[in-house]
């Protein structure tokens, strides 16, 4: 016994960790590819700090691929103009930030490079620095958020591309709150022969957009929540494009050698938007249109008699402001297998109560119900017989599989689901479920 007492050692905590595979540092023998994608889940601030690590960590931060400085305060407070006025580029932190890291960055290639904080039209010559850094740099995505609502005091992106160079390596471009031209998106399309994805978002576009090109790769294209000059027309003739996601305004929207687009998402705007205008936009896509949704509180109007035929269409969403007759869109789909209806949290408890549909006694039925938000929905829809707002929808029906009712605007994007099941023995219960 005493030799077996003998041969033992003392349980430190130094030997327990050792035990426990923490006696050495494992991270910083990872190859740098995995830590670089490690800190790229960390706040720019975090990975700056990793230098005093360790001498592994010293330069490390500076090599990585990632860029991206966000500020998570105010995100969607809007300013007042004297806010706008009184911010000063000098004394900002995110800014100074910026300017700090850019002049200690070493790596060539950057797999994301991403600036989404306020700035104003006052900082136009530091944004212009900055650009001279993305221009030196093989950057493979580029987002630019501004964050200015006010379009007196928005950046001009027409003022920081004097020394725009070739960008070989661009897949992806984002630019979000800023004045920006149709020459500006033109000079883009031009210098970035690989760009697959481009976003302009609540922007102000000063010019006619022209998305063209016989060798233009690009193949998801938004242009979404902007302000227009009165005049300025949307044109998109893009070979490779799939998906679109644009505002659609009376007669400002043209699509032209388009073969692939499958799926269009239009947000409609202003009243004075017609079924005129819907069909003149959709003229050149009906037989190819595999996924439709249509945003905004005027597209009630659409859904109704002269609904374009829409042959090879699988899916459709819209947003919902008051039960409508839908038998003419699901006649004009007759491979319609999703009827998507997007609901306004803010306004369900108030249009709920129009619904004509939901004071029928419609017996066997296909039925949505639970909640949306805090408000309590239940709807029914009957597929045997007849829908609110009268007309036989035997036949027209019969090809429909699925019906979502989801609240758009919920934190947590809550829906609830029925789906329509038919396997020989006539209708199942429907189910429930909650995302």
């Amino acid at each position: 016994m005493d030799g077996i007492e003998s041969n033992r050692q003392p349980c430190t905590k130094k030997l327990k960790k050792e035990a426990l595979g923490f006696g050495d540092d494992r991270i910083s023998e990872l190859p740098d590819d995995i830590i670089f994608t490690i800190l790229s889940f960390l706040p720019l601030e975090d990975v700056v700090s990793t230098s005093l690590l360790s001498p592994r960590w010293l330069d490390l931060w500076k090599h990585s691929p990632y860029l991206e400085f966000f500020d998570t305060d105010d995100l969607y407070r809007i300013k007042s103009d004297t806010e706008h006025a009184s911010w000063d580029v000098g004394t900002c932190k995110h800014v100074k930030m910026v300017n700090s890291v850019l002049e200690s960055h070493q790596a060539l290639f950057l797999k994301h490079f991403r600036l989404n904080f306020y700035v104003n039209k006052s900082a136009q010559s530091v944004v212009t620095k900055w650009l001279g850094f993305v221009w030196s740099r093989q950057v493979e995505s580029l987002n630019m958020n501004f964050r200015c609502y006010n379009v007196k005091h928005a950046v001009m992106l027409e003022d920081l591309l004097g020394q725009m160079r070739p960008m070989k390596y661009l897949q992806n471009l984002s630019l979000i709150m800023m004045k920006v031209s149709g020459e500006d998106i033109s000079l883009f399309l031009k210098n970035c022969p690989f760009l697959r994805k481009l976003r302009i978002a609540h922007s102000f576009l000063t010019s006619d957009v022209h998305i063209s090109g016989a060798t233009l790769a690009l193949e998801n294209l938004w242009i979404i929540g902007c302000s227009f000059m009165e005049s300025v027309v949307i044109n998109i003739f893009a070979p490779n494009v799939f998906m679109v996601c644009v505002d659609a305004r009376p007669g400002k929207l043209r699509f032209k050698n388009v073969p692939r687009l499958a799926d269009a998402r239009l947000r409609i705007t202003g009243p004075t938007y017609t079924m005129d205008h819907f069909t003149s936009t959709l003229s050149c896509l009906t037989s190819q249109l595999h996924r439709l949704t249509l945003d905004g509180r005027d597209t009630d109007k659409l859904l109704a008699k002269g609904f374009p035929q829409l042959p090879n269409l699988k899916e459709l969403s819209v947003e919902l402001t008051c039960l409508l007759p839908v038998t003419h869109v699901i006649s004009a789909c007759p491979r319609l297998h999703c009827f998507i209806f997007m609901v306004g949290q803010d306004r369900v408890a108030k249009k709920f109560e129009e619904f004509p549909g939901l004071d029928l006694e419609l017996g066997e039925a296909f039925a949505f119900q639970g909640f949306l938000g805090e408000v309590s929905v239940h709807v029914t829809v009957d597929f045997s017989g007849k829908i609110a707002g009268g007309g036989d929808v035997n036949n027209c029906w019969c090809h429909l599989e699925v019906m979502k009712i989801e609240c758009v605007s919920s934190p947590k994007g809550v829906l609830r689901r029925a789906v329509r099941g038919d396997d020989g023995g006539g209708e199942q219960a429907p189910t429930l479920a909650a995302r």
